[in-house]
């Protein structure tokens, strides 16, 4: 049999790519991944694992490259029976504990999209490198298993949660968070603590009305902002929200006629505005007006509606004459 040095030498003969210098190969490898922070598969061809078994070289060099290990993501067939489901998540997290080490001190992005089991022994693996954190996504989470991960992140920019199960008593902190700067959150969003002031970018999925103004209200240097609301009441007494800084603004609504957000919106300077009007699929020129007369966006540049055809551009133009662009959703 062929000893692994004289097959090594064997391939270096044929295969020029061996004879390039291992920072030059290391380069190449990282090439091979996704733009971090997204997350390759733990497995298959497109994970980096395929790098350490094609040669002995080859493998060296990436286990020794930290930047390959350091997006982790744990995923699972929600339609897989549930023993599926459990060996499958086992499975994972020994490949991620690997991995942790493998990157070293680097900076980590964490992508969990939970099955309907306990995510305690992923946590337990990934809390002692906590202070690595700096893009967290976890969708499915139940509130009580999130608890746990509670202490300082210095280097956490960006998180994307979905929580599953949230009990009205239960309020997740997090805390000691310098940097954080974007949030993607669902409709448990009140259930969170956040240093909502430090936030340039938010994102508010399947909220009501009435839990999106107090976290608007405290997140004042908000750049941008996209709102999903599902239930349009608004008390008719709420405080109007001051955005000074936010130039970006996503409203998707049911109706936006019934949404007293024209009054309630300050948005002095907002350059790109989009409005998505779910149940009549269209904006009203005077609705339209309303808002951006009430909000005082005297800056806007572009602005994006929902509209079928029922509103021509040339109408929406007309009565908007200093708006530089029109585009619309469902044309």
């Amino acid at each position: 049999m062929e000893s692994p040095s004289a097959s090594d030498e064997r391939r270096t003969k044929y295969s020029p790519v061996l004879t390039l210098p291992i920072e030059m190969v290391a380069e190449i490898f990282m090439h091979f991944l996704p733009v971090y922070p997204l997350c390759p598969p733990l497995v298959g061809l497109e994970s980096p694992a395929l790098l350490t078994q094609i040669c002995h070289p080859w493998r060296e060099i990436a286990l020794a490259t930290p930047v390959l290990w350091r997006a982790i993501s744990l995923s699972f067939d929600r339609d897989s029976p549930f023993e599926l489901q459990v060996s499958s998540f086992e499975h994972q997290v020994e490949i991620s504990d690997s991995w942790l080490s493998r990157s070293r001190s680097l900076p980590l992005s964490i992508r969990v999209d939970a099955p309907t089991i306990t995510l305690s022994p992923f946590f337990a693996r990934i809390i002692p490198h906590r202070q690595r954190w700096e893009y967290l996504h976890m969708h499915g989470v139940a509130t009580f298993e999130l608890v746990a991960i509670d202490g300082p992140m210095p280097l956490l920019r960006c998180l994307d949660l979905s929580l599953a199960l949230a009990p009205h008593d239960l309020v997740v902190v997090f805390k000691d968070t310098p940097l954080l700067n974007t949030a993607l959150l669902n409709s448990h969003a009140a259930m969170l603590t956040l240093p909502w002031a430090q936030l340039t970018s938010l994102t508010l999925n399947t909220v009501s009305a009435r839990a999106c103004f107090p976290i608007l209200r405290s997140a004042s240097n908000l750049v941008h902002c996209d709102l999903f609301v599902a239930r349009n009441y608004v008390e008719t007494q709420t405080p109007s929200v001051t955005l000074p800084r936010l130039t970006s603004l996503v409203f998707n609504v049911p109706n936006i006629d019934n949404f007293g957000v024209g009054g309630v919106l300050i948005l002095p300077a907002l350059r790109d505005l989009t409005i998505v009007d779910r149940i009549r699929n269209f904006v009203p020129i005077p609705t339209l007006t309303a808002f951006i007369a009430r909000a005082g966006c005297t800056k806007l540049e572009a602005v994006c509606v929902s509209d079928s055809g029922v509103v021509s551009e040339e109408e929406y133009r007309a009565v908007f004459p200093s708006i530089r662009a029109f585009t619309f959703i469902g044309r």
